[in-house]
């Protein structure tokens, strides 16, 4: 990531403002300030700012696969005790840095959405992704449905 002059003196500017409102962490407000008064670029994922992006039709299908599962479990009634850990959003594996697992986790914080995270070594985001994708196929052969029968979230779930 390589910001232009104008960006870093926004981003100065920002970090002197912030210094202001937030007096406790004025110090790590003037180091931010001197890595872009300094374009100290291996330095800028410091600032917090991620390097990653989420898509627009990545988001769509995250958001397809989180509408399946609140579909899931608003549908389970007894279908989901008998298949534990099956119907369950787990993301995308927490310990690994994956812009749909950031994406998930936001939902969850910031607008509420129940998430269950698999701290699991197998939760691989490439196994859940492809795992997330399949049970989309199945629940479009059932037409998406939000009513799911115990039968149907077996299927999907499989």
């Amino acid at each position: 990531m390589v910001f232009s002059f104008a960006e870093r003196l926004m981003l100065f500017n920002q970090y002197e403002i912030l210094k202001k409102l937030d007096p406790q962490k004025s110090s790590l407000y003037a180091r931010h300030q001197e890595v872009v008064e300094k374009g100290f670029e291996s330095l800028y994922e410091d600032l917090g700012i991620s390097t990653t992006t989420l898509s627009k039709e990545e988001a769509q299908e995250m958001d397809d696969i989180l509408a399946l599962f609140r579909a899931i479990k608003a549908s389970s009634g007894g279908a989901a005790s008998n298949m534990p850990g099956k119907t369950e959003f787990v993301g995308f594996g927490s310990g690994q840095p994956d812009e749909r697992f950031a994406y998930a986790d936001f939902l969850s914080n910031i607008l509420k959405f129940p998430l269950e995270v698999s701290n699991s070594p197998d939760n691989r985001p490439e196994l859940q992704l492809e795992k997330y994708r399949t049970m989309l196929k199945r629940w479009d052969e059932i037409g998406r449905k939000r009513e799911l029968s115990p039968d149907q979230i077996e299927h999907l779930v499989a």
